[in-house]
């Protein structure tokens, strides 16, 4: 009797365990919705040779094979109906049409086409087919146009993602009665992004009826003008709040503010007035960033109740008093600005080392700080910045952060030599320094952070030889110092270099020729020095660079050819050298041209340049090459060049009507040269930004040209 009764009890325990399995397998996916999704993958182009990092999911998709196993398509289990479509980073170029196989998958519930390049492709109104979308992110990807309506017909919707599609000259815009229609409509929505969306014409109140069910809000940088309605810190579900840069004016409550609020970003809006004593309400607030936005009055003391604060940015604003000693309290403080306000008093570093997880400090505000004390200390510390803070040491509580990666302790009044336990600050992790404009003085020993990326020693009294920062740096300031001798070899080993500002210095000697082979360097300022010798750039190493200035040297050398085809440079300046010799080709050196459709070389242009010639130029903005012993016929500078001097050498020939397409020049200066014969006719109203034109000592005759530019804003004219 026994045994039978085993039996069943393993009977009953097997159908119970096969009940528990699943008995329906996943469907495969229909040939239709199939076929529709390789189409719109033959209607794109992939294009992983951008500066994004993106996954290319679309080239795995392969014919005859489920595409329920393919890359970012997810389906249902029982039906086999597409449900899900993630092609975000997936390197995707080209237009969507309204006809296109998109539209066909009519089961999609989440739709992701965020970060890749539409070509400034309208949101189609089509997309309201897909009754049964919950998630819709159409963020980064270079949508344009007008918003439609149809949208709001999307009721189903929980994520919605339109955020930071603008393109140069495009981009989104919602008009009032679209948003009105996304408001009212889509009452289930828990997260919204419309950050950069154009939203100038939309009347703040229109935001009145937000879903009570939003838990997200983004809408920075929209252009919203106005004043925003108190009610949105009401919404009972609400965790994030961002409306920074918009030029709105948001009114704070007096009282009942959400409970659940845990980041609230204002910045860069009009808030005025004082901060009210009830902002304790947000009694969850992690995040608090209110930079920016006219505040007035003292920090109140119930601040000291936002007991999980993490982040408090309150910089760039009028509030004046003292800074409270609560601050000290809020220990979970991770990140504290209080920058450029106008506190007065001493701070005391004890009350700040009460936050004991604060990994970041912002004070640049113009205060005596407490500075001689080595009992402080702060084990999460990561940045310290004490900029315009009348410091006149350095503060010892320094030696003592043993995480620190960004220091700044710049605009402060700080002499004598760094001290030698200062080479010990962050304990080799020191990743950014800036000590500049300060009185410090005496030489510099070898830096001993290895992780070190950004380094500014600027405007100090820094003298001897130059040192030589690690293999790690990206950018090294050191103008303005009394640094000499040669420039260290050593220099031309650190490839990841593409900042070196060492103007207004005593450096001498020849500028290394291996500085050249640098190829990621794209700002080089040397000006001021004694440097002499050639050029060292070679005809294919200036490829990076987009500002060089080795003004006021003694360089002997013609012109770098390397920067008439140099893809980026803005800003040339050469002028107070030696430079000699003819700059060739002398139509259009300073193009910086792709010469994929027309040669520079090429001097048999007529009158005009072809059209198709400027689409492929990046314009330089600044030319300087005066003072120099150049020669031969003038160059011609760009149609985006703003400055343009080629004052006291011995250019000759006649000026070509060509200098016309130059047509942003603000300063125009040809004088002491050789140049002859008469001047183009529209030459004093080719540019109506012109104000400076000077052309004289030179051996122009004729007429002077009398048709001037409509609003010009000539101010110097010099034909003597």
């Amino acid at each position: 009797m026994e045994f039978y009764r085993f039996l069943c009890f393993l009977f009953c325990l097997s159908g119970q365990l096969l009940l528990s399995l699943p008995f329906t397998t996943a469907q495969l996916c229909h040939h239709v919705q199939s076929d529709a999704l390789l189409q719109l993958s033959n209607s794109l182009t992939v294009e992983t040779d951008t500066d994004r990092r993106c996954d290319p999911k679309t080239t795995t998709w392969k014919n005859g094979l489920d595409c329920c196993s393919w890359d970012g398509v997810a389906c249902d289990n029982i039906t086999g109906n597409v449900i899900g479509l993630d092609l975000s980073l997936s390197c995707l170029q080209g237009t969507l049409h309204s006809n296109g196989s998109l539209f066909a998958l009519r089961h999609l519930q989440s739709l992701n086409l965020a970060f890749n390049d539409f070509r400034t492709s309208p949101i189609l109104p089509e997309l309201s087919v897909f009754t049964e979308l919950r998630h819709l992110n159409l963020s980064c990807s270079n949508f344009s146009g007008l918003v439609p309506v149809e949208i709001s017909h999307l009721s189903k919707l929980v994520l919605l993602d339109l955020s930071f599609n603008d393109t140069e000259t495009y981009g989104l815009k919602i008009e009032n009665t679209v948003l009105k229609m996304l408001v009212q409509n889509l009452t289930k929505l828990r997260e919204l992004e419309l950050d950069g969306v154009d939203m100038s014409i939309v009347s703040p109140s229109s935001f009145m009826n937000l879903s009570s069910s939003l838990t997200f809000f983004s809408a920075s940088g929209c252009g919203l003008q106005g004043e925003f309605l108190a009610n949105i810190f009401r919404l009972p579900n609400l965790l994030d709040l961002d409306l920074h840069s918009n030029d709105i004016t948001v009114p704070f409550l007096k009282s009942n503010w959400s409970k659940s609020l845990e980041s609230l970003i204002l910045s860069y809006t009009s808030i005025s007035g004082k901060i009210p004593e009830s902002i304790p309400e947000f009694e969850n607030l992690k995040t608090l960033d209110l930079k920016n936005c006219r505040l007035t009055g003292s920090i109140p003391s119930s601040l000291v109740n936002l007991t999980k604060l993490t982040k408090l940015n309150l910089s760039r604003n009028e509030l004046t008093g003292h800074i409270p000693s609560f601050v000290g309290k809020l220990e979970q403080l991770i990140y504290l600005d209080l920058s450029f306000n106008n506190f007065i008093g001493v701070l005391d570093f004890g009350v700040l080392s009460k936050m004991k997880n604060l990994q970041a400090l912002r004070l640049s505000v113009e205060l005596i700080l407490a500075h001689n004390s080595m009992n402080y200390t702060f084990p999460k510390l990561e940045t310290v910045a004490l900029s315009s803070c009348n410091l006149t040491k350095f503060p010892l509580f320094l030696n003592s952060l043993k995480k620190l990666r960004n220091l700044d302790l710049s605009r402060n009044k700080i002499g004598g030599q760094l001290p030698k336990w200062f080479w010990d600050v962050g304990k080799g992790r020191l990743e950014s320094l800036d000590i500049s404009s300060n009185l410090i003085e005496g030489r510099i020993q070898q830096f001993p952070w290895k992780e070190l990326t950004n380094v500014d020693l600027s405007d100090n009294l820094f003298q001897g030889p130059l040192l030589v920062p690690p293999l790690s740096i990206f950018s090294f300031w050191a103008a303005e110092n009394g640094f000499s001798g040669e420039i260290p070899s050593s220099f031309c080993k650190i490839s990841s270099l593409a900042v070196l500002e060492l103007a207004r210095n005593n450096l001498s000697g020849s500028i290394p020729q291996c500085l050249g082979n640098l190829t990621n360097l794209y700002y080089l300022d040397l000006s001021a020095n004694k440097f002499e010798g050639t050029f060292p750039w070679s005809l294919d190493n200036c490829a990076s660079l987009a500002f060089l200035n080795v003004s006021y040297n003694k360089i002997n050398d013609t012109f770098p050819k390397c920067l008439l085809e140099a893809p980026l440079p803005w800003i040339i300046n050469l002028q107070y050298n030696e430079f000699h010799g003819q700059i060739d080709p002398p139509i259009a050196p300073f193009l910086s041209c792709k010469l994929d459709t027309f040669s520079i070389s090429n001097n048999n242009l007529g009158g005009q340049w072809p059209e198709e010639y400027f689409l492929h130029c990046f314009n330089m903005w600044s030319v300087d090459l005066s003072n120099n012993r150049f020669e031969g016929p003038l160059p011609i500078p760009s149609p985006g060049t703003v400055l343009y001097s080629i004052a006291n050498n011995k250019f000759s020939g006649k000026v070509s009507p060509l200098i016309c397409n130059a047509t942003e020049l603000v300063i125009f200066n040809l004088s002491n040269n050789s140049l002859m014969g008469t001047l183009p006719e529209c030459l004093m109203s080719f540019s109506k930004n012109l104000s400076v034109l000077n052309l004289r000592m030179n051996m122009i005759l004729g007429v002077i040209p009398r048709k001037f530019a409509k609003d010009s804003k000539l101010g110097t004219i010099d034909f003597s």
